[in-house]
């Protein structure tokens, strides 16, 4: 075997060992990217469960919109309600009109499990997150909107008497402006990891 053939052999291994090292190193790189990936979703999920309630609601009083009121009213109380109902105020934070906006509530006994929501005259078994849109142009009265700085106290969502629901808690999904505009709430996701089909 000349020299030259010697010289060729090496610079081929040469490559080879290159393009191995490098191949295992991409391996190594992609594995590690997914070992933190995997571990800031389980610092995040950390992070959300000790999260306390009264920080939070404290996050949600801050927002663009958020429920400043609750209310759980049984039909005995009025000679207007055909059912029992969750209600909500919400109070427009914002500097936009908003026209239309969604409220999502979950429900508790008195022993602070959850309770499917289930509405009148549904057939089926209900979820544990259930919302409701509020819409100006379908509700009755003169208001086209709710205005900067002002209160919602008409949001209804009618339930099933049983399981007699002792506890609730609502959340401002998103609402959409008068000029088309959408806001979605980003702590929507915390809100159900915290009350969705959990235990208080």
């Amino acid at each position: 075997m000349n020299n030259k053939t010697k010289n060729i052999i090496i610079i081929v291994l040469v490559c080879a060992i290159v393009a191995a090292g490098a191949v295992l190193g991409y391996l190594l790189y992609q594995d590690k990217a997914k070992s933190n990936s995997a571990s800031s979703a389980s610092v995040s999920e950390e992070q959300t469960t000790k999260l306390s309630e009264e920080v939070f609601e404290g996050i949600l009083n801050q927002q663009m919109m958020f429920v400043n009121g609750i209310h759980y009213y049984y039909k005995s109380s009025s000679e207007q309600l055909k059912h029992d109902a969750m209600g909500a105020s919400v109070f427009n934070n914002s500097e936009v009109s908003i026209k239309s906006f969604k409220v999502a509530f979950c429900a508790f006994d008195e022993n602070g499990n959850p309770i499917k929501i289930v509405q009148p005259e549904e057939q089926t078994e209900g979820g544990y997150v259930r919302a409701v849109t509020y819409d100006y142009s379908k509700a009755q009265g003169e208001k086209t909107s709710l205005e900067p700085g002002e209160t919602c106290k008409d949001i209804l969502m009618y339930v099933k008497s049983e399981p007699q629901i002792v506890t609730v808690k609502a959340c401002v999904k998103s609402y959409i402006s008068t000029d088309d505009v959408t806001w979605e709430n980003p702590y929507y996701k915390t809100f159900l990891d915290m009350y969705g089909g959990k235990k208080l």
